[in-house]
């Protein structure tokens, strides 16, 4: 059986570093299970040691931070140090806190990297410093005085006779159903980091005939999985003539001693493997313990700074701080982390942030203090530049708007003078264009007789050009009004306005086409010219992109959407593909050439239109197979 011995003073005395530290120190396996938690983490983030232990660390990492977690082990696994960086983390009530994290790998005794450790600083509430961690190993060792042992006797053949209650718990087999098996069956032990069997403790027994004792880190897997540290030994069962009649075997499960263990040691591995520098001190100022975070920090080996004054680190004009320090730890009071100045040994001055906790003895009495010291020279540096950066940019923002502004009315008053000059300017080519419609018509009612056939059928190609013309300088105007005129806005009932269009309209009317409407047309918010104008210029598509012989046939219904009303009209036309949809209502968009009569500005004056009056247009259709135009305005009340 391998003896159980405490661990050595210097792990007691880290142990007890990171147990007094106001800093949350958590240490996790390479699966991002937590394996080590400290009372300053329970108080941070507001998990208990029995909730926290055993889980993901993903629990307390919000779901838009997710990805950090894998990268961090990623890092961990190629032995890689982590910079300390500022992220943040959910509490167990669900307050996200802003956290300066600082993780390094763990090793174990042979340099295998076992999991990570994290220093956790609550940056954004400047809370008190952890709690001192919960479990010492005096209880751990009052918790393995109280587990009994477990027995199995076997026969000389090594197959199962015997197994009392507590063996049948640890194994997960029954004494009955265990009977007659040979030990391996039962009792399955690997070794806990290679895997590897273990050599049956009763074979050696048989053997060698003498007591043999199990080897370190040896797991029993029970029969459900269920895997637990133990040590145990195995002894000959003698007959009086000497020969061996079995092997009795006396196991206990040392889990709780192994987890104060691997505790004790992964606290002493935080300690040293940390970025920060973690010191301690007794009550007189004297350092007493130095890790490898402060020998980067500061430039001092643990041999130069271990037993002299922490004054050492402290610039003359700041000595005080440290008389006040000393003052408040003896009464036993933490001290919250501050920013200050310290002398790294080439004379350079850090500012340093500083967190430090009383230590105290097994009667409770404070005997000295830990200190986290980070080294935030850098930051605070950073912190000044963006500062006079945020400062720069506020100053070209404001010259910036200013400007902005400016142009702005300057481009307002060029547009609008724009608009006036298209507007003046369409409607003055109307006058030529009328004046040569009317021309051609006295040409042909006074002299139309005279003309050969050829030049018949010119004049007439030329009076239809005009016409379309004029059609389009109309709907120009149109545009333009609708771009710049006051546009007030009223209750609208749809369906008189529909059917008033159909009315006045033989081509919307039967048998040249077929228009149904599902009543009631809920009532709109716009105005009703321009509504008139779109719906208009909606039926006139529906019923002009139709396949050759086929009738028209549309439906327009509505649909309330909270406060808007959405109209639709559906047709059974040729359609639009998909890529033709973007541009359907550009003004001059034409998707069919000269196949079907237009000129392009139809479904521009619909789009503007509905935007004056507040609303949106919109098109779902696929080619050959119709078109569903929906025009979405505020529901008049």
């Amino acid at each position: 059986m391998a003896a159980f011995s405490p661990p050595a003073p210097s792990y007691q005395l880290l142990a007890a570093i990171v147990d007094s530290s106001d800093d949350a120190i958590v240490s996790k396996d390479l699966n991002g299970i937590v394996t080590s938690w400290n009372p300053a983490a329970e108080r941070i983030f507001g998990y208990s040691a029995q909730e926290a232990l055993g889980q993901s660390i993903l629990m307390l990492i919000p779901e838009d931070r997710q990805e950090e977690e894998p990268k961090i082990l990623d890092r961990i696994r190629r032995g890689e140090r982590i910079d300390h960086f500022e992220t943040v983390r959910r509490k167990k009530d669900g307050q996200l806190i802003h956290v300066s994290v600082t993780i390094s790998p763990i090793r174990d005794d042979c340099g295998n990297i076992i999991g990570a450790s994290k220093i956790a600083r609550d940056i954004s509430l400047q809370l008190k410093l952890l709690h001192q961690l919960r479990g010492s190993e005096e209880r751990f060792r009052k918790t393995l005085s109280s587990i009994g042992d477990a027995v199995i006797a076997t026969d000389r053949h090594g197959k199962i006779t015997f197994m009392n209650a507590v063996a049948e718990s640890l194994t997960g087999w029954t004494e009955s159903a265990a009977k007659g098996r040979a030990l391996p069956a039962v009792f399955k032990i690997v070794h806990e980091f290679t895997r590897n069997p273990v050599e049956d403790p009763v074979a050696q027994v048989l053997r060698r005939k003498e007591v043999v004792g199990l080897a370190n880190h040896t797991l029993l897997i029970a029969r459900d999985g269920t895997e637990r540290p133990i040590d145990d030994s195995a002894a000959p069962i003698a007959e009086t003539n000497e020969e061996i009649a079995g092997v009795v075997l006396v196991f206990r499960d040392v889990t709780e001693r192994r987890a104060a263990e691997i505790v004790t040691q992964r606290l002493a591995a935080i300690v040293h493997s940390s970025e920060d520098a973690i010191i301690s001190k007794d009550l007189n100022s004297i350092i007493t313990n130095w890790n490898e975070g402060a020998h980067r920090i500061f430039g001092y080996t643990s041999e130069e700074m271990i037993g002299k004054s922490i004054l050492t680190l402290i610039p003359p004009n700041l000595h005080d701080e440290e008389t006040q320090i000393i003052s408040r730890l003896k009464r036993g009071e933490r001290i919250e982390h501050f920013e200050t100045i310290r002398r790294a040994k080439d004379g350079r001055l850090l500012e340093i942030s500083l967190s430090i906790s009383p230590i105290r003895n097994e009667e409770g009495v404070v005997i000295g203090a830990s200190k986290i010291a980070r080294d935030i020279t850098e930051r605070k540096q950073t912190e000044r530049q963006l500062t006079l950066a945020k400062a720069e940019l506020q100053t070209y923002a404001e010259q910036l708007e200013k400007k902005v502004k400016e142009r702005t009315v300057v481009l307002q008053q060029t547009v609008a003078e724009l608009e006036a000059f298209s507007y003046t300017l369409t409607h003055d080519l109307r006058a030529p264009v009328r004046a040569i419609q009317s021309f051609l018509q006295i040409l042909l009612e006074d002299h139309g007789s005279e003309l050969k056939d050829n030049a018949l059928v010119l004049v007439n190609k030329v009076i239809g050009s005009t016409q379309r013309m004029d059609r389009m300088i109309l709907d120009l105007l149109t545009f333009t009004r609708l771009s710049h005129e006051a546009m007030p806005l009223e209750a609208i009932e749809v369906e008189n306005i529909i059917r008033d269009i159909i009315h006045y309209r033989p081509e919307f009317q039967p048998p040249n086409a077929k228009i149904d409407f599902v009543l009631p047309l809920c009532r709109v918010m716009g105005n009703e010219a321009a509504f008139k104008q779109c719906l208009t210029n909606l039926l006139d598509n529906a019923v002009k992109f139709v396949r050759a012989g086929e009738i028209p046939q549309i439906k327009i219904y509505s649909r309330s959407i909270g406060s808007t009303v959405l109209i639709c009209i559906e047709d059974n036309g040729i359609g639009i593909s998909s890529g033709d949809q973007a541009q359907l209502f550009r003004m001059f968009s034409r998707l069919h050439g000269n196949q079907y009569p237009g000129n392009g500005i139809g479904l521009a004056l619909v789009r503007k239109a509905v935007e004056r009056m507040g609303g949106s247009v919109g098109v779902e259709s696929e080619a050959g197979k119709g078109s569903r135009f929906r025009l979405q305005l505020s529901k008049a009340l």
